[in-house]
C-alpha cells in the first residue's frame, strides 16, 4: 500500500489529517487530497456490482410511488430509466468528468477550464435543437450566440465545480503588480446590458444552469455578488427559458 495511504489510515482516514500528510511529505495539499479521491472512487467502484445499485434505485424509486397511475407510468419508463441510471451512476463512481489528468500548470488549466465550461454549454445547446455558437472575440461581454426564432440571444457562460453559489460579478483582475483597488480592477456586475441569459456549468457532470439576465437584474448588488444554487434551481436544466425569450 502507498505511504500516503499508510498515513491517512493511521489518521483514522480524516480529511482534516490530509494537510499535515502533504506537509510531512512535502507536496501540494490539493494535490494530495486529489490522489485519494481518485484511488478511493477507484477502489469502490471496482468493488461495487453497479447493475445491482442499479436494481436498487429502481425498487427505492417505485416504493416511493403511492398510486398505481404512477406506478404504471413507472412501469412505462422503466427500461429507459435503468439504462440512464446505469449511465449517471458510472459518472459519479468516477467522481464526474475526469479534470487536469495531466498536470497541467494551473493558470493554463483556469483558463482552459473555463473555456471547456462554454463548449459543454454550446454542444448541449445544439444537442437540444438549438442553433448556438461560440463567440471567438476574447473581449466581447457575451460567450455565445443562440439564433431561435428569428432573435439572437447573448449567452454569458461561466464554469461552476465546487460549493453551491455562483456570481454575476466578474472577477477581479489580479496578478503582481495589479492595485486590486483601482476601478479598472474590480470585477464589474454582470447585467442585462452585456448578455440575454447568463449559464452556470456545473463542469463536474455538464448540467446547465439557464438563468435570465432580467431575474439577475433585480439582485441589489450585494446579493448579485453570490447566490445559491437554490435560488436558481427553476433555471436548473430549463431549456425552455431559451424559447421563453424569444417569445
Amino acid at each position: 500500500m502507498c505511504k500516503y495511504i499508510d498515513d491517512l489510515k493511521e489518521n483514522g482516514y480524516k480529511k482534516n489529517s490530509v494537510k499535515k500528510i502533504a506537509k510531512k511529505y512535502k507536496i501540494p495539499e490539493s494535490r494530495l487530497l486529489k490522489y485519494y479521491q481518485s484511488k478511493f472512487f477507484s477502489n469502490i467502484s471496482q468493488a461495487i456490482n453497479l447493475p445491482e445499485l442499479v436494481n436498487v434505485n429502481l425498487n427505492t424509486i417505485e416504493e416511493e410511488l403511492t398510486s398505481e397511475e404512477l406506478k404504471k407510468e413507472f412501469r412505462f419508463i422503466k427500461i429507459d430509466l435503468q439504462k440512464i441510471i446505469q449511465k449517471s451512476l458510472s459518472i459519479a463512481m468516477t467522481n464526474g468528468f475526469p479534470i487536469n489528468i495531466n498536470n497541467i500548470e494551473s493558470g493554463l488549466m483556469t483558463s482552459n477550464a473555463g473555456d471547456s465550461a462554454e463548449f459543454i454549454f454550446v454542444a448541449r445547446a445544439i444537442l437540444a435543437g438549438f442553433n448556438c455558437s461560440s463567440v471567438d472575440v476574447r473581449s466581447s461581454k457575451y460567450d455565445a450566440i443562440i439564433d431561435y426564432n428569428n432573435k439572437l440571444l447573448r449567452v454569458q457562460i461561466k464554469g461552476i465545480s465546487a460549493g453551491n453559489y455562483i456570481s454575476f460579478k466578474d472577477r477581479d483582475r489580479g496578478g503582481q503588480g495589479v492595485d486590486h483597488r483601482h476601478e479598472r480592477n474590480i470585477g464589474q456586475r454582470i447585467t442585462s446590458e452585456e448578455c440575454d441569459i447568463y449559464v452556470a456549468v456545473d463542469k463536474q457532470v455538464g448540467i446547465c444552469y439557464i438563468i435570465p439576465m432580467v431575474w439577475c437584474d433585480m439582485l441589489s448588488y450585494d446579493e448579485c455578488k453570490s447566490v445559491k444554487l437554490d435560488k436558481v434551481l427553476e433555471y436548473k436544466e430549463n431549456w425552455n427559458i431559451i424559447k421563453d425569450l424569444t417569445i
